[in-house]
């Protein structure tokens, strides 16, 4: 009955999302920010919500002024509670809160991209560029138990039993106009300093990047400075 009771509680704003999620035009944009202002942690100012994006947890993202979060846009915060094995991905730069995800200021996030941010968390800082397609994950499933790598019952996915997952978590944090080109992926754990930038169809996992590089590659690695010092 609880379970119900939480249901019937949320299904009233759940239908008023449903009726203005797609609704197109400056309306719809008006209607998006009006209603999100009261459910997201912070709603700067100017902030472009477009047609078809999916909040969880809005509680416990952030997004800063003159943002534009373009079609199709998931993004997911929220703590994971379950009892489930889990590596763990140290991010000694990482300023934000476990399990929330923060934009900053002036960033685009393209269409269809996907930010989760459940138990580790995202933090996009001001002036950030994500193209389209492009993931960022601080929580995923592992292909295999870390304890037990030799135990084939081991499932890649949330739809078995507890014991049977393995997860992988560990916060991202984007420093101040780093771009991130198509279809890339940042997985749990990853530093970017500032001004670097992400080439297209890019994978970046367990590494740092210092300030002004280029990342290319799977696994991507620092190919060059982005901006050239003046000769």
């Amino acid at each position: 009955m609880v379970k119900l009771f939480k249901i019937l509680l949320r299904t009233p704003g759940e239908i008023i999302w449903m009726l203005i999620s797609h609704y197109p035009g400056e309306l719809g944009i008006f209607l998006r920010y009006r209603y999100m202002k009261r459910r997201l942690k912070y709603l700067g100012e100017k902030v472009i919500i477009d047609t078809g994006v999916c909040f969880q947890n809005p509680e416990l993202i952030s997004i800063g002024d003159n943002c534009w979060i373009d079609k199709n846009v998931i993004i997911l915060a929220g703590m994971d509670q379950s009892n489930r094995e889990k590596v763990l991905t140290k991010n000694t730069h990482y300023p934000g809160a476990p399990g929330e995800v923060f934009i900053g200021k002036n960033v685009h996030i393209g269409p269809f991209c996907i930010l989760s941010g459940i138990s580790a968390g995202i933090y996009i800082s001001d002036e950030c560029g994500l193209s389209a397609h492009s993931k960022i994950y601080s929580f995923s499933h592992h292909y295999r138990s870390k304890k037990e790598p030799a135990n084939r019952s081991f499932h890649f996915g949330p739809m078995v039993g507890h014991d049977r997952q393995c997860l992988v978590e560990g916060p991202i944090y984007l420093e101040k106009n780093t771009g991130v080109a198509l279809n890339s992926v940042i997985l749990p754990g990853v530093f970017i300093g500032h001004d670097s930038f992400v080439t297209i169809n890019s994978v970046v996992y367990k590494r740092n990047f210092g300030s002004n590089a280029i990342i290319s590659g799977s696994p991507a690695k620092k190919i060059g400075e982005r901006f050239k010092a003046n000769a």
